[in-house]
């Protein structure tokens, strides 16, 4: 397999040809991925991203398998297809996801991340084994992992499907048409904040159409108005020049033909709307977004001064925003702008700072995909009074912090690249259209990256799967050219006779790969079917029978939920008097999987406290050593302090012979630090200590 140009007439002639079953069952899939996921509360709860996943992979199946069947029914012709872009990143997080969940040997992993080795070691090490992953949470890092590669097989399914100008702008015309209905349906719902009838109270008073987060609403809708102004720029005709003889009546009679202004009227009427969406950004209130927008609009005029082409479009621009501006604030959106006046957000910018910990103490690898929330409580200010913060509001930020200086660098190397590449190609462009289209793009791009920074809207399915989808439309405008014939000027592998056979072992290996992750996929769902625990505002809360979470452990044996709602329902069980059965083993295993969850150590501190008496010298130190840990992992927590004295100080009076060495005459400043944290615990202190003596 060799990459070559296509500008020769035999590869023209092959993506010239009319579009196949392959190529619209691809395009029908995308296209409806796109729809459901913005619609389906931006494809957060678990039934909306399975099914993407399971969707992606068979219609990815279907593909590589026509393309299998391509190569192998005519082995003596000579078949091109596009040079897959970016492939070295999606192989590389594929690893890099792999690795931070496979379990490795324990001195590995002492060795390459000596800080999780030290949490896993926490209490009574719980968390170590012979053989331990590197991330402190693997679930969370496979569940990462499954709803980033629809995004990554959409972009490639999109690339190799469009083969035509109609298909690209139809692409653009549907994620438009997206956006719009996100806009009316929010203003339609304002006041009462419903999607779908259920009300959604995490807003306020701002726009949110069918996504929960306004903020998410609005990354989406950047990205949608930059590209539709591209789509804008790239309708423009161009009209054979009027003679300097002929006078202003005949100009204007000319001018005034249907087939002058009907494409002129088109081009305004998309105008119009993409101002109603800008309208409908600033009613979301984003700060970011807001801003990110600006900034997609300035690179656009940055990259036509450097062409030093008409600055007409520059004018528009400005025009655009400042008449969006002035309609907005008419219709009441000065709430919404005096957002910009509060700086006082404390939380994010304590994420900010738990994320640079995090990476310092996790340089090379980082501490496991998704696992953010769980490391976040060891870093908390107690100022934020244990506010719980899944993810640290910042893409860019949490890649760091959960992927380490390597997974880092490889997605920031890949933007630059991509980046550099779609500039330098659409400066080649001649074509209005592919020269319109991909700016808009590349804007559109670049604002969501921008916006990143300061937000986590990739970490929303919606989201990346709408990036991918206008990455592979730039990709695909930036190479599109129409002089006589259409084609895309894309660097293709040539596969010849003496290529097929390592090009069937590539494909039937990508089968297997997408053929693993959507049985993954299945399994994964089939659990969370069988006992519910990921979040789900929109879900009323299921009381699940201890048989729910053994059916769910069965299909899926590494998250830590299953193991800890099996030990509450098994003590629980206990307590009415049912059948003992200890729940110690499940509340183990829920600690080794996730071992960073202070709320584990604490669970399981309670549970040996609560049968001390059946073997004090057992529990007891027990007790104290997750407690301790507890502590460790949630510093900022007066009551945590408090239980641990206050422990402490019982046993030093019954049972003084049982504090670990570690914990010996630490009482004093526990209450002490619990007091500092929690003024309102000091009322509670001489009691707690008369208790004691």
């Amino acid at each position: 397999m060799k990459p070559g140009s296509i500008l020769t007439a035999r590869q023209i002639k092959a993506l010239a040809e009319p579009s196949t079953w392959g190529r619209r069952l691809g395009i029908g899939v995308c296209g409806a991925i796109l729809i459901f996921a913005p619609l389906a509360y931006g494809a957060v709860h678990t039934w909306a991203y399975f099914s993407i996943g399971l969707v992606s992979a068979v219609a990815s199946l279907t593909m590589l398998a026509w393309l299998l069947h391509k190569i192998c029914a005519k082995p003596q012709d000579l078949l091109l297809i596009p040079y897959p872009p970016l492939w070295w990143l999606a192989v590389a997080l594929v690893m890099l996801t792999a690795i931070q969940v496979y379990a490795w040997p324990q001195e590995w992993v002492a060795r390459l991340s000596p800080k999780a080795w030290e949490i896993r070691a926490l209490g009574n090490g719980y968390g170590l084994a012979d053989f331990i992953p590197l991330s402190l949470n693997p679930y969370a890092t496979w569940l990462e992992g499954l709803k980033l590669w629809p995004p990554v097989v959409l972009f490639f399914m999109l690339i190799y499907t469009i083969d035509n100008r109609r298909k690209l702008q139809g692409m653009v015309g549907l994620i438009l048409a997206v956006a719009l209905f996100e806009v009316f349906y929010g203003f339609w719902h304002f006041r009462s904040h419903l999607i779908w009838g259920w009300k959604n109270t995490y807003t306020g008073s701002r726009l949110c159409g069918t996504f929960i987060n306004s903020n998410h609403l609005a990354t989406f809708l950047t990205m949608a108005i930059l590209l539709g102004f591209g789509l804008f720029l790239g309708l423009r005709e161009t009209a054979p020049r009027l003679s300097e003889a002929c006078s202003f009546r005949e100009r204007t009679r000319i001018r005034s033909r249907s087939e002058h202004m009907e494409p002129q009227l088109r081009r305004y009427l998309l105008l119009v709307l993409l101002l109603l969406m800008a309208v409908g950004l600033v009613f979301t209130g984003s700060r970011g977004g807001m801003v990110a927008l600006v900034m997609g609009f300035a690179l656009m005029a940055l990259l036509i001064r450097s062409q030093r082409w008409n600055k007409r479009p520059i004018l528009i621009m400005v025009a655009f925003m400042c008449t969006a501006l002035l309609y907005s604030l008419f219709l009441g959106s000065a709430a919404m702008l005096k957002r910009f006046q509060d700086f006082t957000d404390l939380g994010r910018y304590q994420t900010f700072k738990a994320s640079l910990a995090i990476f310092r103490e996790y340089p090379l690898l980082g501490s496991g995909l998704g696992t953010f929330g769980d490391l976040f409580y060891r870093y908390e200010l107690a100022n934020l009074k244990g506010i719980y913060f899944l993810q640290a509001h910042s893409d860019w930020l949490q890649v760091l912090t959960e992927t380490g200086i390597i997974g880092f660098s490889l997605v920031a190397v890949a933007w630059l690249a991509f980046f550099a590449n779609l500039t330098q190609k659409w400066s080649q462009r001649g074509d209005t259209f592919a020269r319109g289209l991909a700016l808009g793009g590349i804007a559109a791009l670049s604002a969501g990256v921008f916006h990143a920074l300061m937000e986590f809207p990739f970490h929303i399915p919606a989201i990346s799967l709408g990036f991918a989808g206008i990455a592979a439309l730039t990709y695909s405008a930036a190479h599109y050219h129409h002089q006589g014939m259409e084609f895309f000027s894309y660097r293709t592998l040539k596969l010849s006779g003496n290529h097929r056979a390592s090009a069937t072992l590539l494909v039937l290996a990508m089968m297997g790969l997408q053929l693993a992750f959507g049985v993954r996929v299945g399994y994964n769902w089939m659990a969370e079917q069988s006992a519910p625990t990921e979040i789900n505002s929109t879900r009323t809360p299921l009381k699940l029978a201890a048989e729910d979470f053994r059916q769910a452990l069965r299909y899926n044996p590494i998250n830590s939920k299953y193991y800890l709602g099996l030990a509450e329902t098994l003590a629980g069980t206990a307590s009415a008097g049912g059948a003992a059965s200890s729940p110690e083993i499940y509340l183990k295993s829920a600690i080794f999987y996730a071992p960073a969850n202070w709320g584990y150590r604490l669970r399981m501190a309670e549970f040996y406290l609560g049968r001390y008496q059946d073997a004090p010298e057992r529990y007891i130190p027990s007790a104290l050593k997750e407690l301790a840990a507890a502590v460790d992992l949630f510093p900022a927590s007066g009551l945590l302090h408090f239980r641990l004295a206050s422990v402490l100080a019982w046993t030093e009076k019954y049972y003084p012979g049982l504090i670990p060495a570690a914990l010996r005459d630490a009482q004093s400043s526990h209450f002490s630090e619990a007091v500092r944290l929690e003024p309102g615990l000091k009322k509670y202190l001489n009691n707690a200590q008369t208790k004691s003596n």
